[in-house]
């Protein structure tokens, strides 16, 4: 490992140590904007390794890796589509189509545009490996591709002007023993879509964690408008709420855009939501965001004392999402 990649750091504001979990990507006007720390040692220097050129063999055998999945296809859920399918006149077929002018068979093609959910799960390559790939094909439901990219030409014409391949990925030999990239494979419009992140959100290696959002490109990832998180995945309450609240600051951090992250509630968190309102931000979770941000000044923290956390139901998430 360069050297230049390790860099110790002292800050010493207030009188109080604290045990931080320091993961890569974790930029020092984060810590400055805790104002808590007696003294903290950074490991790896976030910058250096952004821009670092390592000449890396693709590991064929991973210990981390991404999976993408399309929870929602957005026309499942749409209210369009259920009333299609209780209508007991609904049209199977409509030869004339062709016949209408282009400017109104786009304007019904663009009815197919509709907000999808993407699930962007960080696998590792352990004994609950068998689990994680469970979880995420019960959660693949919708197509992996846009429909419209695939009924003719002048759909796909219609198509390319909302949906782009993104999310390129890389895990650097910096993180990982088992270094490991893929281009990028995903449709996703950033107007609309929302992605859905699962699995390890802080891959552990080399005794520290890495946050799974830095292996996507920044260049993607600033442009998304919508993210949800499962809520399981921040080890609420097991962890310590320092640990839940860098989960929640890489998560926002990586996602620059957003407004409000969703942290969706499945089976088995009832005890993480006692005394929480759903869809609401008073809930735990924007508790702690508050109160490790409330009364600091930094511009990092100020940039990001005002973002949500709303806790949702799992099962309402689809119809949340239509109405975004």
């Amino acid at each position: 490992m360069d050297a230049n990649a390790m860099r110790l750091f002292y800050l010493k504001p207030p009188a109080k140590t604290l045990k931080f979990p320091i993961r890569p990507g974790l930029n020092i006007g984060f810590l400055h904007s805790l104002g808590q720390l007696s003294h903290v040692i950074l490991l790896f220097n976030p910058t250096i390794m952004s821009v670092m050129e390592v000449d890396e063999k693709q590991s064929q055998n991973p210990r981390f890796w991404l999976e993408f999945r399309t929870f929602d296809d957005g026309l499942s859920s749409h209210p369009h589509a259920k009333a299609k399918k209780t209508s007991p006149s609904s049209l199977t077929a409509f030869p004339q189509f062709t016949q209408l002018p282009p400017e109104l068979r786009l304007r019904i093609w663009s009815y197919l545009i509709q907000p999808r959910i993407v699930v962007v799960c960080c696998m590792q390559r352990d004994e609950r490996l068998g689990e994680r790939v469970k979880e995420l094909n019960s959660r693949s439901h919708g197509r992996s591709a846009p429909v419209l990219l695939h009924v003719n030409r002048e759909s796909r014409y219609l198509a390319l002007q909302h949906y782009e391949l993104t999310f390129s990925w890389r895990i650097s030999k910096l993180i990982s023993d088992t270094p490991v990239s893929a281009p990028a494979r995903v449709w996703f419009n950033f107007a609309l879509d929302v992605v859905w992140l699962a699995g390890e959100l802080e891959a552990y290696e080399y005794g520290f964690n890495s946050p799974m959002v830095y292996f996507l490109r920044r260049e993607d990832t600033r442009r998304v408008r919508h993210v949800a998180c499962m809520l399981a995945e921040l080890g609420y309450p097991r962890q310590e709420s320092d640990q839940v609240f860098g989960c929640m600051w890489h998560v926002v951090d990586g996602f620059p855009t957003i407004e409000r992250l969703l942290l969706t509630v499945g089976e088995g968190d009832d005890e993480a939501v006692r005394g929480s309102k759903l869809m609401s931000p008073d809930n735990v979770m924007q508790k702690i965001w508050n109160g490790w941000l409330g009364g600091s000044t930094t511009e990092t923290s100020s940039r990001m004392a005002h973002k949500q956390m709303m806790m949702i139901r799992e099962e309402d998430l689809q119809s949340f999402v239509a109405d975004l």
